[in-house]
């Protein structure tokens, strides 16, 4: 095999070869990573065309994630067990920026789904309709009016414990009112929710049931939505059904879509039966 792959590059001619620049090669000499083979003593350097593949090795493990550094020590002490070792733990990195990428996907896949009912679909104005089960993971709030203060931090709360147990949540954020206080006209929040894809052991998972809702999509922010709910109770009453479950508020266009509060778009929905 000795009189294989002995041919001499410069430094140019061995860039253009393995798709990279002339600065890359000089920055892999100057840190001991990949040095040309003859430094000749006006400077000019060449390159066996078996180094070739030691950047394209370089080059993969770069792809890797691996740092320069990493690599650097990797080839210095190279053999198969390292080999290895340090392509498990890669693949673990990977398989972890893998989850990420996949999660951003779903998010934005839910975001366009979500953002086209809202054009596609007439606004303050009531209607039924069929839904499947949904999966919530909730959080409980006390039996008050929430301040601003005390709202936001029972957000970012919420969000935290989602990102802590890796998961992939879409957004944005929904609430729950509870059906005897709903009935009530009271319509202060008792759980915020996100919606997962699927069921989980956990204390906080909570399954929307399948079945007939009445719906409005409600024009505008929370400190308007009273007379939207009104309005679904009148036709609700007119349709001749009765509420049998608890009511959502699910925001289609928000912060993502409007500039302005009052711009925003917000999904009432009550599940409902016949009389």
């Amino acid at each position: 095999m000795s009189q294989y792959y002995q041919t001499y590059y410069s430094t140019g001619e061995f860039a253009k070869l393995c798709h990279t620049t002339k600065e890359t090669l000089f920055h892999y000499d100057e840190i001991g990573l990949l040095k040309p083979q003859i430094i000749k003593e006006n400077g000019y350097r060449y390159y066996l065309s078996s180094q070739y593949f030691e950047f394209d090795f370089i080059k993969v493990l770069q792809e890797a994630k691996m740092s320069l550094k990493e690599i650097k020590e990797f080839m210095i002490q190279r053999n198969n067990e390292n080999f290895v070792s340090i392509l498990n733990e890669k693949y673990l990195q990977l398989e972890e920026e893998k989850k990420k990428i996949e999660k951003m996907q779903y998010r934005i896949q839910q975001s366009i789904s979500m953002t086209k009912y809202g054009v596609e679909t007439q606004h303050m104005v009531p209607f039924l309709e069929e839904c499947p089960q949904e999966h919530l993971l909730t959080i409980a709030l006390p039996d008050r009016t929430l301040s601003d203060r005390e709202m936001m931090r029972y957000i970012s709360e919420h969000f935290d414990y989602c990102a802590k147990h890796n998961i992939n949540e879409e957004l944005p954020l929904g609430t729950i009112i509870y059906r005897d206080q709903f009935l009530k006209r009271d319509y202060h929040e008792n759980m915020y929710y996100v919606k997962i894809q699927q069921p989980m052991d956990d204390k906080q998972y909570y399954l929307k049931p399948q079945g007939t809702y009445a719906t409005l999509l409600h024009e505008g922010f929370y400190d308007t939505i009273d007379d939207s709910f009104q309005q679904l109770f009148d036709f609700i009453d007119q349709k001749g059904y009765q509420i049998i479950g608890n009511a959502y508020e699910y925001e289609i266009h928000n912060y993502f879509t409007a500039q302005d509060m009052n711009h925003y778009l917000i999904s009432l929905s009550v599940q409902v039966e016949k009389r």
